[in-house]
């Protein structure tokens, strides 16, 4: 049994209501009702998935990919706007720039594997590798956080179903982890693919 919910004023609560009234057939059915009444995803979303894999012996593989909802329904919704485009009224995915996610990964993988000043030569092999090992393990939905990767500028977004015509949606690069471990840094260990760093 449904009851009508004491929570009308708040904006989610008048969302939901638009989007009962919006998209189910008999509309009559959901009045008074508090939830949609099908059920919507709960996965955390973010606007690009980062991965840093170990590819082959000695080589790392660095991915930047634009996301269109959880990792179960990004894929989903990725045909859906290469069809159609975004639906007209959804926040736009552009909003979070492509190539700002670039740099910050960039900065991230150079902040990573640079070489610390207070470094000394005893330390040997041993601490490099435990310090390359890190950016495997590092937590890279953090680097868009708090809106780092977002266009700051009013009304500049990209344009995310020509990113996906264009295979413009994801980037990666790949690494000499021995490059790496000598102090080389990313320019210096880039091996081939998309420079994470571009414009905009």
């Amino acid at each position: 049994m449904f009851a009508k919910s004491a929570a009308t004023t708040s904006l989610q609560s008048k969302a939901i209501h638009a989007a009962n009234e919006k998209w189910n057939v008999h509309a009559d059915a959901w009045k008074g009702r508090e939830t949609i009444g099908i059920p919507v995803c709960k996965k955390k979303y973010a606007p690009f998935d980062i991965k840093v894999r170990r590819v082959v012996d000695g080589q790392a593989k660095v991915t930047v990919e634009r996301m269109y909802g959880c990792a179960c329904h990004s894929n989903l919704r990725k045909k859906m706007i290469e069809e159609h485009g975004e639906r007209n009224g959804w926040e736009p995915f552009g909003q979070w720039s492509m190539s700002k996610a670039r740099r910050s990964v960039r900065r991230e993988l150079d902040r990573i594997v640079s070489p610390s000043d207070d470094s000394s030569s005893s330390s040997g092999s041993d601490s490099s590798d435990s310090e390359l090992e890190d950016y495997y393990g590092s937590d890279w939905k953090t680097v868009c956080h708090d809106g780092q990767c977002a266009w700051k500028m009013k009304g500049k977004v990209d344009d995310v179903r020509d990113e996906i015509l264009e295979g413009d949606n994801e980037a990666s690069m790949y690494l000499d982890e021995a490059a790496l471990k000598n102090g080389a840094g990313i320019s210096g260990a880039l091996l081939r693919g998309t420079v994470p760093g571009g414009g905009g």
